[in-house]
């Protein structure tokens, strides 16, 4: 199946998201410039000490993760599709003295623009919904790391996904077996600026079931050390959430606990 026509859209949106998302509280981006890291807790704890070792950020946005992993004392190739994206994270690379390489590349042609093998790949935070094909993504995360390297993803879980983001109580507005189809947007609002009025408002992404994204890195060639779940999200998914002093949003007033965001750690078998 050809995707183009979707990257093309979505690379419209994300392109003038750039600009709304570094002007927002969400990303504090004056924080970061003063040295705050943009990772959260779960992430430095589970993949634990980077210092000395290359890493690939898929979907790296406008390098803020990326550049923080930089800052623990990795060697960081950050890697998105947004040229915008690219630039501002080029800039603060440059201004910031944080070194780092960024490239422009849908993750699919990556393997036609970099040949080199990692220590660690890193993915996190709305990134895997943009991606149409989880096998071919599980594919190219083999082929970039060194054998016994480590990949770390930490994202929506795809139960979360299903929730109708426009009503309440907790109700399910999508299907969970969604077959590759690819759920179309059309609104203003980016998830950290929520008010904000768009010139591209069309979008399009993909909810994957938790045996898709895991079986994928089986069959490939991977060995996972956990599959981690958790009741809270990074961002208001839903008007009953509250942020939490940790960075970390959760429900108010439902009853009942819910699988919002996972974690996988695996290794890539020698």
């Amino acid at each position: 199946m050809n995707y183009d026509k979707y990257f093309e859209i979505n690379l419209k949106r994300w392109n003038e998201l750039v600009d709304i998302n570094a002007k927002s509280k969400g990303y504090d981006l004056e924080g970061f410039r003063s040295g705050k890291t943009s990772l959260l807790s779960i992430e430095l704890e589970e993949l634990g000490d980077v210092n000395g070792k290359s890493l690939l950020h898929l979907q790296c946005h406008f390098g803020m993760d990326t550049l923080s992993w930089a800052r623990l004392g990795a060697r960081v190739t950050g890697v998105d599709f947004s040229d915008k994206a690219i630039s501002l994270a080029k800039e603060l690379s440059e201004v910031l003295n944080i070194p780092a390489r960024f490239i422009k590349a849908n993750i699919y042609n990556i393997p036609n623009i970099l040949n080199e093998q990692f220590d660690i790949v890193f993915t996190s935070y709305g990134a895997i919904c943009w991606l149409p094909d989880i096998v071919k993504w599980a594919q190219i995360i083999d082929d970039y790391l060194y054998p016994g390297g480590i990949f770390y993803v930490i994202d929506n879980h795809p139960f979360g996904l299903l929730i109708d983001e426009h009503k309440e109580p907790f109700k399910v507005g999508y299907n969970y077996f969604s077959e590759g189809e690819p759920i179309y947007w059309n609104e203003d609002g980016s998830y950290a600026d929520p008010s904000a009025k768009l010139k591209n408002r069309e979008s399009y992404d993909w909810l994957h079931s938790m045996s898709v994204i895991v079986n994928a890195l089986i069959n490939t060639n991977f060995e996972i050390e956990f599959l981690h779940e958790f009741p809270f999200t990074f961002h208001n998914i839903h008007p009953d959430m509250k942020r939490r002093e940790d960075g970390y949003w959760e429900f108010q007033n439902f009853n009942f606990s819910v699988p919002m965001m996972f974690s996988i750690k695996a290794y890539k078998k020698i």
